[in-house]
């Protein structure tokens, strides 16, 4: 298991559940947020989908990270994720991980990533966090979500 160090971002320090999840997601221990750069530098195993897949998502709501086929020749060859597919991974893994810190429930932290809403135009959390702007949206409205307002 990698050393990260982990620093707050935003709103103030991640809640311990958010931190421990998303470490167990990436594998590693995170003490800086900058860092998790350097974690996508490194280029993250494949089996951190292997993870993403077990907290709840399904094929096609990683196929932004990496292509199935792409995925399936890189675990053959025992290769790691790009840097821009690890960056993707990492970024689905802290809404994922915030996500179920604000919900308290995997599963219903998993349904409101899943459903449409209309504050992102009819689009789902998942749809959202394709992008990196979309993704800070969403986090925008976990914050909201986590700090009582209804947004």
């Amino acid at each position: 298991m990698t050393t990260i160090a982990f620093r707050p971002t935003g709103a103030g320090n991640p809640r311990r559940a958010e931190l421990a999840l998303l470490e167990q997601l990436l594998d590693t221990r995170i003490r800086n947020d900058s860092d998790l750069a350097d974690l996508a530098t490194g280029r993250v195993g494949v089996d951190v989908i292997d993870r993403l897949t077990a907290q709840g998502l399904k094929a096609d709501e990683l196929s932004f990270i990496i292509p199935r086929r792409t995925l399936t020749h890189r675990r053959q060859q025992h290769e790691r994720l790009s840097t821009e597919e690890s960056d993707r991974a990492i970024r689905l893994a802290r809404i994922v991980a915030q996500a179920t810190a604000a919900f308290g429930n995997p599963e219903k932290a998993m349904h409101w990533l899943r459903v449409s809403q209309k504050r992102f135009g009819r689009r789902s959390a998942l749809d959202m966090a394709s992008t990196e702007h979309g993704a800070r949206l969403v986090e925008d409205a976990l914050i909201q979500i986590d700090e009582g307002y209804f947004a």
